[in-house]
């Protein structure tokens, strides 16, 4: 089997001099030897009891051979009933490997029909539940078993395939840790189930049933992607200055506390890459004060002069395919890109001091947005309306704005020297456009790197970085107030109330953490007047 590009990491000059001796010591202690072994002891004494239970993603993906003929197996027998559409309800490692395997899928000219369903706004979902699904499977994936998102998913699927008079146990496919509670669920109900390995912790759990369930049902040749991953992983393990895990690894981490912030660049045959990557470095490195921001297809490109101003980009790094001019250049198939990342990212959490492989703040936009849902009103704050637009922020006396640009440009104004601005779009990802423009709009406008992250989406990826990380950032939440009403059966609230709920509770706990933050809330006739303002 031949592959291309060929997997490399390459620094350029300055930086290639600065990461040497960092090298040297990677290879003198023997750290990736130890790595291989699964030495748990390896980020310290206190992530020892996690770091032990974590580390079976090093295992060779080979193992996972008798999965792809058992996933292959599955969709012949699902194509033979008409069945060739995929939604895939997941969040965070769960639904991001297998967004972008697809996605390079079809860049290689495989139709791939696929639907993501890591969102709770129910403009989002409407279309996929009050559409025909006698064609579809709907693959259900949580590690734990009890992710809120996905369980509400699972129980609004399940009352539409029944309300469509279609058996759910002949439409669902589950894929989850053994003895999870999604795991009993899924043998009550009768769904296939795929059981991954306990000891591969969520976002680095591409190359596992997690990130190769879905994808094999939906055409991606997994088989090929586990190929590409063995093929880097034997260079991964090699205890050389030149094995590309150690290079990559040691060069995002040797600026840091200084250099914290990387930007992505886009490569062309792997859409989507950045996203993936973004969830794995931010929720690993982003803790104790420390961590490492991936910002996903940013424009800055260095130090420069804008006007009369010098832009001082020196606390980010920018990281992009071969030619791109970038300070660390890469190249490789997605499998094999997949598997470097994943050792780099333990690299650097090494260097760092951190543990890879917990996320201690998650949980605190969970606890809050749980405590809005047992509340009796969760919309209750001081909020001010301007132009169309309702306004809170963390920092404003109620009455000293009197238009939406300024409450605007007043959170702009809290952007310092080493700042980032992240847009937090609590709204309809697939109508996403547009605010991707936004981001880029926002970034030329401040000369800092602009993060765009969807809501509860986020939460399971750079909303740790958020809240674990350095307090550099600041906050621009967007509400959009839904149209659809979509009940969670089995619940006492609602889709249109669970993203209020984590909405809210974010903002709450950004707030708390001492960081600026304005959410605004715009229903669909205020939007463009919002997005006018904020393009500039």
């Amino acid at each position: 089997m031949s592959y291309a590009p060929t997997l490399g990491v390459v620094l350029e000059g300055e930086l290639s001099t600065r990461v040497a001796p960092k090298l040297a010591q990677l290879v003198a202690s023997g750290f990736i030897f130890s790595l291989a072994s699964q030495d748990a002891t390896l980020w310290g004494s206190e992530a020892e009891a996690e770091a032990s239970i974590r580390l079976g993603w090093i295992t060779s993906p080979l193992r996972w051979e008798p999965l792809v003929a058992e996933v292959l197996e599955l969709r012949e027998t699902l194509a033979r009933r008409g069945i060739n559409r995929v939604i895939l309800c997941g969040m965070g490692g769960s639904s991001l490997a297998p967004e972008v395997m697809a996605a390079h899928a079809a860049v290689s000219g495989l139709e791939t029909n696929v639907h993501i369903v890591d969102s709770t706004h129910p403009d989002q979902l409407a279309p996929l539940l009050q559409g025909d699904l006698s064609n579809t499977v709907v693959v259900v994936a949580s590690k734990s078993g009890g992710t809120l998102e996905t369980d509400s998913a699972r129980r609004a699927f399940e009352a539409a395939l029944t309300d469509q008079d279609l058996k759910p146990r002949e439409h669902m496919v589950v894929v989850t840790d053994p003895d999870s509670p999604l795991h009993h669920q899924a043998l009550e109900s009768g769904y296939q189930v795929f059981l991954g390995d306990p000891s591969i912790g969520g976002r680095f759990s591409a190359l596992s049933p997690f990130g190769l369930v879905p994808s094999g049902l939906c055409g991606v040749d997994i088989h090929a992607l586990i190929l590409e991953a063995e093929k880097a992983r034997a260079l991964c393990v090699d205890n050389t200055i030149t094995n590309p895990a150690l290079v990559l690894g040691a060069a995002i981490a040797t600026g840091h506390p200084q250099v914290n912030k990387l930007l992505l660049g886009s490569w062309a045959d792997l859409p989507g890459f950045g996203d993936w990557i973004e969830q794995l470095v931010a929720e690993s490195t982003g803790k104790n004060g420390s961590g490492l921001l991936p910002v996903v297809d940013s424009t800055l490109v260095g130090s420069r002069l804008v006007g009369s101003t010098l832009v001082d980009l020196s606390d980010c790094l920018r990281i992009g395919h071969p030619g791109s001019g970038s300070a660390i250049e890469i190249s490789g198939s997605l499998g094999e890109q997949m598997m470097v990342w994943e050792f780099a990212t333990t690299v650097a959490c090494q260097l760092l001091g951190v543990n890879p492989f917990d996320q201690p703040n998650v949980e605190s936009a969970k606890i809050a947005a749980k405590g809005l849902l047992d509340a009796t009103e969760v919309t209750h704050r001081q909020e001010v309306l301007l132009n169309g637009v309702s306004v809170w922020s963390s920092y404003s006396t109620k009455g000293t704005l009197a238009t939406l640009e300024e409450a605007i440009t007043e959170l702009l104004g809290k952007l310092g020297e080493h700042s980032y601005l992240a847009l937090c779009v609590f709204g309809n990802q697939s109508k996403g456009g547009a605010w991707s423009a936004v981001r880029e709009a926002l970034e030329t406008r401040t000369q800092r790197p602009v993060t765009l992250g969807f809501g509860p989406r986020f939460l399971h990826s750079t909303g740790q970085f958020h809240k674990g990380g350095a307090k550099e950032g600041v906050f621009l939440q967007i509400i959009e107030i839904p149209e659809a009403s979509i009940a969670i059966p089995g619940r006492d609230f609602d889709f249109g109330t669970l993203i209020l709920a984590q909405a809210h509770g974010d903002a709450h706990v950004l707030a708390e953490s001492g960081q600026s933050v304005c959410s605004l809330s715009v229903n669909s006739a205020g939007k463009a007047k919002l997005l006018a303002a904020l393009m500039g």
